[in-house]
């Protein structure tokens, strides 16, 4: 495994530390995979969980587009969110 980039979770009960969503470059029956996954860091050390994905690097490519599209419709949504209630 090849860790690409880590950052704190800001979600529900993983956030103050408790775990950690990870990035990483896996190699996984014979094919090497993009792999996001939420690490708990309560356990000793760092540990998978379940909660995750991975995704081949043709899907990977295919998902930044969308990223960005989801990202620009997360921020117009926040936006409309905050609007109405201002």
């Amino acid at each position: 495994m090849s860790e690409i980039w880590r950052t704190p979770s800001l979600e529900g009960k993983w956030k103050d530390g408790k775990g950690h969503l990870v990035l990483s470059v896996v190699p996984y029956y014979h094919r090497v995979w993009v792999d996001m996954r939420l690490h708990n860091m309560e356990r000793e050390g760092t540990t998978h969980t379940k909660h995750g994905f991975r995704v081949s690097i043709e899907q990977a490519e295919i998902m930044l587009g969308q990223l960005a599209v989801a990202i620009d419709k997360a921020k117009e949504e926040e936006e409309k969110n905050k609007r109405e209630n201002d």
